[in-house]
């Protein structure tokens, strides 16, 4: 049986659900408009788009890392309650997301957009969608479920221009995730076990600090300039004497780079060194040098609208 545009939207109105679900439940049911009401309801979809206006401000963040640690993937799958965001179906619906945008092609310009990524097909199972597997977490659970926020780090980028890993680390029951990658100059050291814990090193440390910049080259200079501004009104406010401010304003900046630069950070688990000393340290015992390219820390809810 021919499906209309007209039966279409009928079936949206009735149902709520999207509109190419709506034409894929028709077509299923050979046009029968009851049958595919029925199917819509089982599937979750109709019930995931009358939740669709409800805040989903909790979940769990997932990541996956490539046996070679060349690939690391990061998403924020977001439901209502803490409750459903412990379960374990929904946590291994994170990792399954996880997991497929890992194995999609490296240099897909549109493989970390959340709406794309719901509408391919699992990597695992190409008869169903990442959607289709959403809908169905929905009527189990009966909660809003949204992809939020998806990462994709390979080392030296979609044609690998050079050697290193991703790190990783989640924290705080999966609430917070860091994925950093590590460029250094040879193979060996990039399947090194010492180098592979340096990044989980580093994730752990990122988690907790949650540094806004990696260096103090990249702030801009329009940043650094108000923060020195900041400082020299604190101390005009402290009476220093002028000539002396200049200096004040120096030693503070050295406090601000120490705690918003991650290489100038005290390394968590050791506060005499910083993370860049921390690196040195590391390159002398492993005769190359390593560089830290790049670190996002996702935060469950830091991105979500109430």
């Amino acid at each position: 049986m021919a499906i209309t545009a007209e039966m279409v939207r009928l079936l949206r109105e009735k149902t709520s659900a999207p509109m190419m679900d709506c034409k894929k439940a028709l077509s299923e049911t050979d046009g029968d408009f009851d049958k595919a009401v029925t199917l819509l309801r089982e599937r979750g979809v109709a019930v995931a788009a009358k939740r669709e206006s409800r805040s989903a401000s909790e979940g769990v963040i997932a990541i996956y890392i490539s046996d070679d640690s060349q690939t690391g993937v990061m998403v924020e799958l977001n439901c209502e309650t803490t409750f459903v965001a412990k379960t374990d179906e929904f946590k291994a619906l994170a990792g399954n997301i996880a997991a497929h945008v890992a194995h999609c092609a490296a240099d897909a310009a549109d493989s970390c957009i959340p709406e794309v990524v719901m509408n391919q097909k699992f990597y695992a199972d190409e008869s169903t969608t990442l959607m289709d597997m959403l809908n169905l977490q929905v009527a189990k659970l009966g909660e809003k479920t949204a992809l939020n926020r998806v990462l994709r780090i390979d080392v030296g980028g979609a044609t690998h221009e050079y050697n290193g890993i991703v790190g990783s680390y989640l924290h705080m029951g999966d609430r917070i995730g860091v994925l950093v990658e590590l460029k250094c100059e040879s193979d060996s050291l990039a399947n090194n076990e010492a180098f592979q814990q340096l990044g989980k090193d580093l994730a752990m440390h990122v988690s907790w600090s949650n540094p806004e910049y990696l260096s103090r080259e990249c702030i801009t200079p329009e940043a650094i300039e108000k923060e020195r501004e900041v400082h020299k009104q604190w101390a005009i406010k402290e009476g220093k004497p002028e000539k002396i401010i200049d200096k004040i304003i120096d030693g503070r900046m050295k406090e601000f780079y120490s705690r918003a630069c991650l290489l100038e950070q005290p390394f968590i688990k050791d506060q005499d060194t910083t993370i860049q000393g921390l690196l040195d340290l590391f390159q002398k015992d492993a005769g190359e040098q390593v560089w830290v390219v790049k670190y996002v820390r996702f935060g469950v809810g830091e991105t979500v609208d109430a």
